[in-house]
């Protein structure tokens, strides 16, 4: 254990404050790099100072493609707004000094940082003062009875900002909790996870909260299966890649078809490949696995040379060596000769 203070002064001159829940739901479960470019994206933001992904690739020396799909990662967990909400976001990000528009032009849009409300720090004694006597003592036995265990203080001050913060209501706090222990996730810390991730994604009814899970994780089994991977969940990045093809518009079918591929030319599930795969497909127009049946067809004819004789009859070339009366021989009779030529004693010439 430290018993001084490890930082330099010079190191919190200027601060970029990192919340502990960032430290300890996301920054261990994400990729270095993702995290490197989540730090200065959060750093440029509060200055004022961001332009766009390219900004962030020249400085950290990395490709645009890994930029992006980093933003993509921070994105899906809940963590930044896609462009497309930046308007619903309104007063929020101009009271923080938002840019109001990302320079990005190609797909995916540019996200801004959306922050998570904070949980309210309430005593044991505030906690139970503002849940005795109203609804939210339904709520609680309602958890209750789905993860099965009398809940703990951390536990209802849990529930108590899904339900008060984030503005869950009942119904949609039930489904929260039920789709979660389906799952086998009857941890609370799960479904606290969860709800911030509806709440960032703007999830505020059950409707919703289904399409959201059905378009979540659309494609997840079968792909997972084709890679031959069983025995655990997808992880964050191997999800992303899945929810990216189903926004392609391909069906199941097309999917498997690049897994496959992947499998005979890597030996591995390699999401990556499988994705390079499907861009290409996607560039080319496919929409059937007939369309990839005939791509492939037009990638053979434009590697075979165009003076191939493969799969031609060999016919003796039309010259003068070929073109003699060919000999008609009578076997009978030559065979009468040599036993007249045996019998007489002369040698055949």
């Amino acid at each position: 254990m430290m018993n001084r203070n490890p930082f330099k002064n010079n190191i919190q001159s200027g601060l970029t404050v990192i919340s502990n829940d960032f430290i300890d739901r996301y920054m261990v479960k994400a990729d270095g790099e993702f995290v490197k470019i989540y730090l200065l994206l959060l750093r440029l933001w509060n200055q004022g100072e961001y332009t766009g992904p390219d900004q962030l690739a020249d400085q950290l020396e990395m490709t645009l493609k890994d930029v992006k799909r980093a933003i993509n990662y921070w994105t899906n967990q809940g963590l930044l707004l896609p462009e497309k909400e930046e308007e619903a976001a309104g007063d929020r990000s101009a009271d923080q000094n938002v840019p109001s528009k990302m320079a990005v032009t190609d797909d995916p849009p540019s996200p801004v940082v959306r922050m998570i409300p904070e949980k309210e720090n309430l005593t044991p004694t505030d906690l139970a003062a503002s849940i005795t006597g109203t609804d939210f003592e339904r709520t609680l036995y309602m958890a209750e009875m789905y993860i099965g265990h009398p809940l703990s203080q951390n536990e209802v001050a849990s529930i108590y900002y899904i339900d008060r913060t984030l503005g869950f209501d009942a119904d949609l706090l039930e489904y929260l909790v039920e789709h979660c222990v389906t799952k086998g996730k009857a941890n609370i810390r799960y479904m606290e996870a969860v709800a911030v991730n509806w709440y960032q994604n703007g999830i505020d009814s059950v409707k919703k909260a289904k399409e959201y899970s059905a378009a979540y994780t659309r494609n997840v089994f079968p792909v997972m299966k084709a890679f031959g991977i069983s025995g655990r969940n997808p992880a964050p990045s191997e999800l992303d890649f899945i929810k990216s093809w189903n926004d392609m518009g391909f069906d199941t079918d097309i999917l498997l078809e690049a897994c496959n591929r992947t499998m005979l030319q890597t030996h591995q599930a390699s999401f990556p490949y499988a994705n390079r795969i499907l861009e290409s497909w996607k560039k080319s127009g496919v929409r059937t696995m007939a369309d990839v049946k005939s791509l492939d067809e037009n990638h053979q004819l434009k590697k075979a040379p165009a003076n191939s004789t493969e799969g031609r009859i060999r016919r003796p070339a039309d010259n003068a060596f070929h073109r003699f009366e060919q000999r008609v021989y009578d076997y009978d009779d030559l065979e009468a000769r040599l036993l007249d030529l045996k019998r007489s004693g002369e040698q055949p010439r």
